[in-house]
């Protein structure tokens, strides 16, 4: 039996789905190829997955004409259907007793947005007790407290050390149906991870010097905009913005500047305009940035005020996804931050041909850099 080398990523998008084809040399990652395809429907509708037979022919499609592309498959699961939070409100325990106290406190102390979750998690520190701090109050009295701050006074005391946890959670429905899909096209899955890990292990690879401050990634797409932001090289956020460049399209008829128009009638006729010309003179790219700058200010806003980071300055924003070439001047323009693209070259030799596809298929291209590793029986 040949020893396999060859491992497929294999992205899932709003109509469209990404492939990647790595080869592990010596464990250095070598990009086959990479492709992607359009579909005519959503593929995720409601959390669930659609049109099963036609996506499995899709799939089956690619993989019997091409023989360069491996069986042996690490899936995605969509930003907008998974989410990552930090937990700290757990004692300080090992990982195995951790497992278990979750598993009790999901649904209870710990609610999520899904009806059957799947979720895995990782230990990234412990956090110690505060200590009380002794003060002097030159006027001789005691100082004077109200119950509820010696209440909290009290409680702070007698707790111990907690752990301090990354946690992700997704659908189980959702992730079994791009399980059984691509099983029935004739893959044989792996494992099944967050887009912004996969993004995470290429830049790790490709920039090892990235990440290790307060980073953010865009990953643009047509339907979308994909936000992650990473902090010493721990994802910290993850969301998706639904932002689609179809929206940005004034019709042919109307002598009106406003674009801004989300209501369903309004959607087919800018998506026939969309549809006649790959650059019409009437997209309003001032009007689609400026949405996708205040996203960008939303996401920071986010991270420095909710997450209790304020002093954190951002050191670079990353861009890729499929839009990246019709945005980075402008986000250079435009933003104070340094604004940066991948650079490949450190994994593709001087035989590929598809680097016009490289940032479109990013993701992908991650998820087939985690080689020969398989899924972990953590998750419940």
């Amino acid at each position: 039996m040949l020893f396999n080398n060859k491992y497929s990523g294999i992205d899932f998008r709003e109509k469209r789905v990404t492939f990647a084809t790595v080869r592990m040399d010596k464990q250095l990652p070598v990009l086959q190829e990479v492709y992607e395809t359009e579909l005519t429907d959503s593929i995720v509708v409601a959390g669930k997955v659609q049109e099963k037979g036609l996506l499995a022919t899709s799939l089956r499609s690619y993989l019997q004409q091409n023989k360069n592309v491996s069986k042996h498959a690490h899936l995605a699961i969509p930003t907008q259907h998974s989410l990552i939070r930090k937990i700290n409100s757990l004692p300080d325990v090992g990982e195995p007793e951790l497992a278990k106290l979750l598993h009790f406190q999901i649904g209870e102390s710990i609610h999520l947005p899904f009806e059957e979750p799947l979720y895995d998690f990782v230990k990234i520190g412990s956090i110690l007790p505060e200590t009380k701090q002794e003060t002097s109050n030159d006027s001789g009295e005691e100082d004077e407290f109200t119950l509820e701050e010696l209440t909290k006074s009290v409680e702070k005391e007698l707790q111990g050390p907690r752990s301090e946890i990354l946690f992700f959670a997704t659908s189980r429905q959702l992730s079994e149906g791009l399980l059984e899909v691509c099983e029935d096209a004739g893959y044989k899955p792996l494992t099944a991870e967050l887009r912004a890990l996969a993004l995470q292990r290429l830049l790790m690879y490709t920039h090892p010097n990235w990440l290790k401050g307060t980073e953010m990634i865009l990953d643009v797409s047509n339907d979308s905009v994909d936000i992650h932001i990473f902090k010493e090289e721990l994802i910290v956020f993850s969301r998706t913005m639904e932002m689609n460049r179809n929206d940005y399209f004034n019709s042919l008829n109307s002598a009106s500047e406003d674009v801004l128009s989300f209501n369903s009638d309004t959607f087919t006729v800018h998506e026939e305009i969309a549809a006649t010309t790959e650059r019409p003179k009437n997209f309003q790219e001032d009007a689609y940035l400026d949405d996708l700058l205040n996203e960008i200010q939303k996401a920071q806003n986010f991270y420095r005020y909710s997450l209790g980071e304020r002093d954190s300055e951002f050191d670079r924003i990353i861009v890729t996804g499929e839009n990246t070439k019709l945005i980075f001047s402008r986000l250079v323009e435009r933003l104070p931050n340094e604004v940066v693209q991948i650079d490949y070259s450190s994994i593709v030799d001087f035989g590929f041909m598809q680097h016009d596809l490289l940032d479109s298929c990013s993701v992908a291209i991650g998820l087939a850099m985690r080689g020969n590793e398989k899924g972990e029986k953590k998750k419940k």
